[in-house]
């Protein structure tokens, strides 16, 4: 999913699903969860909020089902080589 850059004290990224109406919010300390079944109106809320930490804790936190999809470091070390590799194709 793709995400955008946020300013927020708490948040680095939001992205949104509209389809399955999912949520993924890649938080300051690393970690990155999906909240599932979230309306867009909320997702566009939380985009122009000025506190977006506070606001999350308020309308989504403990209110949608949530699922922690960090990458592993393993993960983010492979997609890094693969990243490099295409970058010296090109």
């Amino acid at each position: 999913m793709q995400r955008v850059n946020v300013s927020s004290s708490a948040l680095i990224s939001l992205g949104y699903d509209e389809e399955t109406q999912t949520l993924e919010i890649e938080f300051k300390n690393g970690r990155v969860f999906q909240y599932k079944g979230v309306p867009h109106s909320t997702y566009e809320w939380l985009v122009r909020a000025p506190h977006k930490g506070g606001l999350f804790n308020r309308l989504i936190r403990d209110r949608f089902p949530e699922v922690d999809v960090t990458p592993s470091v393993e993960q983010d070390l492979l997609q890094a080589l693969r990243d490099s590799v295409d970058t010296e194709k090109t």
